[in-house]
């Protein structure tokens, strides 16, 4: 069970009956410890519905370097042969991260994104949030204890 303060309800609406749950993986390049690919995996469940994980590649991303993207890479290898042997597809696509996750909302009855604190990672939840066909919810994972219960002060960027 995931507590209600890490989730945020990006765009509300009724869940259509699609193909599958999408989970976008943004910050959290990991398969364990990970409570938006939990509250994924459950939403899924419950749907009776596969799930898909997706994650975009983007060559503009501020400030890396090759040496950031190999890590990242290997680590994204790891992470979708880990989701491979529960049974859950990983999509890693070389692509802008909101163009395809508004490709992969298509066929979605729920997509679900991981809370990262970059500029660029909120302006791509903004521009899917406006366009997407299906409820959207994000789940803060990379804290001990959610930003929302821990402060009432707006993040500093």
């Amino acid at each position: 069970m995931i507590q209600d303060e890490r989730i945020t309800v990006l765009k509300g609406g009724e869940i259509p009956n699609k193909s599958y749950v999408l989970y976008w993986m943004q910050a959290s390049q990991r398969a364990s410890y990970n409570h938006a690919l939990e509250y994924a995996i459950s939403a899924a469940n419950e749907r009776q519905k596969p799930l898909i994980v997706y994650f975009g590649i983007t060559d503009n991303f501020p400030e890396a370097n090759e040496r950031h993207y190999h890590f990242m890479l290997e680590g994204l290898i790891e992470t979708k042969a880990t989701l491979n042997d529960r049974n859950i597809q990983m999509v890693i696509r070389h692509e802008t991260p909101e163009t395809g996750a508004l490709t992969m909302a298509q066929d979605a009855s729920l997509v679900i994104v991981d809370t990262g604190y970059l500029k660029i990672q909120k302006k791509w939840r903004e521009h899917v949030a406006a366009r997407i066909n299906c409820p959207f919810i994000q789940v803060e994972t990379d804290t001990v204890v959610p930003i929302k219960q821990a402060s009432t002060k707006e993040p500093y960027q």
